[in-house]
């Protein structure tokens, strides 16, 4: 399967792994309880969803499950982005990683995506959907790097 790291590892996994760091950062003393609690969820969904996503193939082509991994991965970069301002600065940095994290996990399951699989319109449309993916996981970095970048100016 086109998803499977050399060790097993899928990429579609290390995403999960960023939304757990997400979820990680919320709990622990957030500035906003609520929100950290609506991002904690919204970042164990989207866990979940990538975890299935990783796992054995079923009814999901691998191309579907590498664009629909993609789109997930891209969700969690741009919520951890989004978060930064409501965590402690004790959790900002594992936002900032699972950010890290969720747009590599996009922009290299983007990337595998420009690898012709499917044929016809289906194939435009997830090659689409990846660069979209792709396209969100920079746009989460630029919002993480200049949110770090108006800490250091205030410190």
């Amino acid at each position: 399967m086109i998803l499977n790291a050399p060790e097993g590892l899928s990429i579609a996994a290390a995403g999960a792994l960023a939304a757990a760091l997400l979820e990680e950062a919320c709990r622990r003393a957030p500035v906003d309880p609520l929100r950290a609690e609506v991002v904690g969820g919204l970042a164990r969904s989207l866990r979940a969803e990538l975890e299935a996503l990783a796992g054995p193939v079923g009814e999901i082509s691998p191309a579907d499950a590498g664009s629909e991994a993609a789109l997930r991965a891209a969700d969690v970069a741009n919520l951890a982005a989004s978060s930064l301002a409501n965590l402690s600065n004790e959790n900002v940095l594992r936002a900032v990683a699972a950010a890290h994290l969720a747009a590599g996990v996009a922009r290299a399951l983007g990337a595998l995506a420009e690898v012709p699989q499917l044929d016809g319109e289906r194939a435009r449309y997830k090659l689409k959907d990846a660069r979209s993916a792709a396209w969100r996981a920079r746009f989460a970095i630029r919002q993480t790097d200049e949110f770090l970048e108006s800490v250091k100016g205030e410190g």
